[in-house]
């Protein structure tokens, strides 16, 4: 039972929204009488200048507002009995300014443009001048008065804060940005460990973004409210208007939510989060308002058609992130701060610039040469019962601007292949040069597999006059091979037909299937002796010993032994051989590494690639050339360096809270 038409506030309405972006609880403000969650901010307002004794039998309240806030006070004002003028812009809803009137609220329109192109400062403009002209008139004035944001830390924030144990993500649309401070004042005394979005039209001026034309009433302003202050929230998303609209209409079509625009544009920025949010976070967003009092703009076509791109109408979800704008980070980052960077975020910054890797490999390589690295031996852990399966730890120290210290660790299960797995898996984690404490953990076997085929690359193109070749022979068909590939041509390099093989039948078929269709390449699957006279050889197979035997190559072609153990002793000292690092190739093995135990001593290797790039090295016109990698850490930490930064310029790494719990001594 309620006493009053006010006192019907559902705080509690939360609703479960799956299959648009990562799983969030939507909070509806629209359940109230009022429509929106202004109810709250009208009775903040208004209490507070009664509490003051503000209020006589003379007095007119006066405010402005984009809509939602106008019909709030009007609905409190007639209930109270009091005088209401309300200054809106042509903005505003038909559906509001219909409804304030109703509530014989008195509406001004003001159709002047503000100096940002906004209306808000000529909205205040006219108020003042009614507050000089006629005492009577009493501002309440949402944009200064602390009881908008108080009322809302005790009444909108608390109900998240009392619904859920523990928040990760809290999205809230900044207007006047009193719900915000609400927000930010709640948390950051009972849970600062939530990170608050704050989600603003694009135009708006109260983050200092530039200035621009909008349509939509609800969120951003020409002006930056006085009560709005910036420490607090972690992140702004700036939002286009048509972003706005294509996202109200796909909810209503395909979820049966009729949202307002401004839900609209604070789903639209949780949905711009989808990639950085972590599976199994708890997510809530706050949504003002409800739809009805769109349907002559937000769901009207030809209101849409008039101001939007065409896309707009029915582009969906698509619309949304071809709007993107990037992330605005505001909150300071932790003494401490780790952050985890996921395989499809490495993959996709890989694919994004693919060739950045050969020159990550080379100015490593280089500065290996030069003595800028550390990159001691790599350490096996291997399992007597299982021979073949193997830990590599690849520790390792790069210098200079960007240097960091780090280690790869990387598992080698030859069996997984029969699973279907990829044979390797991997982390890189990255550690702070002056502390030593880490500071991100990304998803290695991407990163590896790259600086792996920017290493095949990079050879082949100092290795071959030109990026043209004939014939380029794989042997073996897996991922490694197929991302060597891939770089070639990403590369320009032209193949004229490419020769796999492979002992494993379908692998070795689909990858065949994979350079034609993908490629456009002519492609054959063919015996080892035919994959072994190609013009380019890519050695990429799992083999733990030589089975290629009593081969020779020709003078012209180039060998690219990722794999190390394919070739026999006898073809290693009878061809030129560069190597990454000498001493880390002969070990474990390697095909160069049987050669000296045959030998005796190392003549028969050249020189290292870097060399070879400095013009240090001579290589024999009549014999073909050998580039054996051994895989040095220094090239991971080079490549992951890179993404780790680029992740973290584009919010996609993840952040881990007090993962250094209590770093300090005492």
């Amino acid at each position: 039972m309620h006493s009053h038409i006010s006192d019907i506030v559902h705080d509690q309405v939360f609703l479960s929204v799956k299959d648009v972006g990562p799983d969030f609880y939507l909070k509806l403000e629209s359940l109230n009488p009022a429509g929106s969650i202004k109810l709250k901010t009208a009775i903040g307002l208004v209490e507070d200048l009664e509490k003051r004794g503000l209020i006589n039998p003379d007095t007119v309240l006066i405010e402005s507002s984009s809509g939602n806030l106008g019909v709030a006070l009007s609905m409190i004002c007639a209930e109270k009995g009091l005088k209401f003028t309300c200054v809106v812009d042509p903005n505003i809803a038909d559906h509001n300014l219909q409804v304030m009137k109703c509530y014989g609220a008195e509406v001004v329109m003001i159709r002047q443009p503000d100096d940002n192109g906004g209306f808000l400062g000529s909205r205040i403009s006219y108020i003042r001048t009614k507050l000089a002209e006629d005492p009577r008139y009493v501002w309440l004035n949402q944009y200064e008065n602390k009881a908008n944001p108080r009322v809302h830390a005790a009444r909108t924030a608390h109900s998240v804060g009392s619904q859920f144990a523990h928040i990760d993500y809290l999205f809230v649309g900044a207007g006047t940005t009193g719900t915000l401070m609400g927000c930010v004042d709640y948390f950051q005394e009972h849970h600062p460990e939530t990170k608050i979005i704050a989600v603003d039209s694009a135009g708006s001026v109260t983050f200092g973004t530039p200035a621009g034309r909008r349509f939509i009433p609800g969120l951003g302003t020409s002006q930056t409210p006085p009560i709005f202050q910036q420490k607090g929230i972690h992140a702004l998303e700036l939002i286009d208007e048509s972003a706005t609209v294509a996202m109200c209409r796909y909810l209503a079509r395909n979820h049966g939510m009729l949202v307002g625009g401004s839900t609209g544009t604070v789903i639209a920025g949780l949905y711009h989060w989808r990639d950085r949010i972590p599976p199994g976070a708890v997510v809530v967003a706050l949504s003002p308002d409800w739809g009805e009092r769109y349907l002559d703009t937000v769901y009207h076509d030809g209101w849409v058609s008039e101001r939007y791109p065409s896309e707009t109408l029915d582009g969906g979800l698509k619309w949304v992130e071809a709007t993107a704008k990037p992330t605005v980070y505001l909150e300071e980052a932790s003494s401490m701060p780790f952050h985890v960077i996921d395989g499809r975020t490495v993959t996709s910054l890989l694919n994004e610039d693919p060739l950045a890797c050969i020159d990550d490999v080379e100015n490593a390589y280089l500065s290996h040469f030069n003595g800028k690295t550390v990159n001691p031996d790599s350490y096996f852990l291997r399992f007597p019962e299982n021979p073949a399966n193997r830990i590599i730890a690849l520790p390792a120290s790069l210098s200079g601007e960007n240097g960091s210290n780090g280690i790869k660790w990387i598992s080698s299960y030859p069996d997984n292949i029969k699973q279907g797995l990829q044979r390797a898996s991997a982390v890189l984690l990255l550690n702070n040069p002056d502390t030593g404490y880490a500071y991100a953990c990304l998803e290695g076997s991407r990163i590896s597999a790259m600086r792996t085929a920017a290493s095949a690359v990079l050879a082949a193109c100092k290795l071959l006059p030109s990026r043209n070749v004939i014939s380029m022979g794989f042997i073996g068909a897996g991922f490694i091979a197929r991302n060597i590939l891939d770089l070639f041509r990403h590369d320009k390099w032209n193949i004229e037909k490419t020769v796999l093989h492979d002992r494993d039948q379908p692998s070795v078929e689909a990858f065949a299937e994979y350079a034609q269709t993908y490629h456009q390449l002519t492609t054959s699957v063919s015996s080892l002796e035919e994959a072994l006279s190609s013009d380019v050889v890519v050695l990429a197979t799992t083999a733990g010993a030589p089975y290629i035997h009593k081969y020779f190559f020709k003078p012209h072609q180039v060998v690219l032994n990722i794999s190390l153990r394919d070739l026999s002793p006898e073809i290693i000292t009878s061809s030129n051989n560069l190597l990454d690092d000498i001493d880390h190739c002969l070990k474990a093995n390697t095909s160069p590494h049987l050669a000296e135990q045959l030998c005796g001593h190392r003549q028969f290797i050249n020189g290292t690639l870097a060399e070879f790039i400095l013009g240090r090295v001579q290589l024999d016109p009549h014999k073909a050339t050998i580039f054996s990698p051994f895989g040095l850490g220094v090239l991971d930490l080079a490549v992951g360096q890179r993404v780790y930064q680029q992740a973290r310029k584009l919010g996609r790494a993840i952040e881990i809270p007090n993962f250094f719990f209590e770093s300090g001594r005492w």
